[in-house]
């Protein structure tokens, strides 16, 4: 998460959006000009320019009074009710069917051979085993509150660019989109498609759990989407 005083912005960090990537970018504008030097995990930062929330190992979080996945409501009590009503917030969203299959790949070595010669990452009932023991990635707290879309805008992942670009006009920010990291890239095979993974199953899981996001934020499954373009 994000706070720039400066420039009057909040960001919130959701998971498998390519988050880190989008922090990364915004976050010189929460330092003094010349502080920043761009790393993939990050001790706390607070200084009266703005705040960069802990990015680094799990375990070593509980110390942190600022962490990069904290709940919007948590946010919104440390920095006061006036300071967030009066900057502007955002975050990263992303279709949940695609949110799904990149959880699915985080973090777990799943290239392995089948007998039949075949990636057993792939496999659609694998995925759909994952689904129902509710590992599906969750971060309806960063940009919610008490069941409320509780920010000003967002980055849609599948637009990433031209969404960055618009958010900075907003703020007067520069957008440079050779600054722009690809953190955690290639952890999932290209091949790993939605129309391959998906069984009935797991399309049914996937609605269960996001149906918030599938209801406010108008996504379909990706196939579906791509017929009604």
């Amino acid at each position: 998460m994000l706070v720039s005083h400066r420039y009057k912005f909040i960001y919130t960090k959701t998971v498998k959006t390519a988050g880190s990537s989008v922090e990364s970018y915004f976050e010189p504008f929460c330092m003094p000009d010349g502080e920043w030097t761009q790393r993939h995990l990050r001790e706390q930062y607070v200084s009266d320019t703005g705040i960069i929330g802990f990015r680094g190992e799990p375990a070593r979080r509980a110390d942190a009074y600022w962490w990069n996945h904290m709940p919007a409501r948590m946010i919104r009590k440390r920095l006061g009710e006036d300071t967030w009503r009066s900057y502007f917030k955002f975050c990263v969203i992303r279709n949940p069917f695609e949110k799904a299959i990149s959880g699915f790949y985080f973090g777990k070595p799943r290239r392995r051979k089948s007998q039949r010669g075949q990636w057993t990452d792939q496999d659609p009932q694998l995925f759909e085993n994952w689904l129902e023991r509710l590992r599906a990635p969750m971060d309806r707290n960063t940009f919610c509150i008490k069941g409320h879309f509780a920010l000003d805008d967002v980055i849609r992942h599948e637009i990433l660019a031209a969404d960055m670009q618009r958010i900075c006009e907003r703020l007067g920010l520069p957008w440079d989109p050779e600054r722009l990291p690809a953190f955690k890239a290639g952890l999932r095979p290209p091949e790993a498609t939605a129309r391959r993974l998906y069984t009935p199953r797991s399309r049914q899981l996937v609605r269960e759990a996001y149906r918030f996001e599938l209801r406010y934020f108008g996504y379909k499954f990706p196939e579906e989407e791509s017929s009604a373009g």
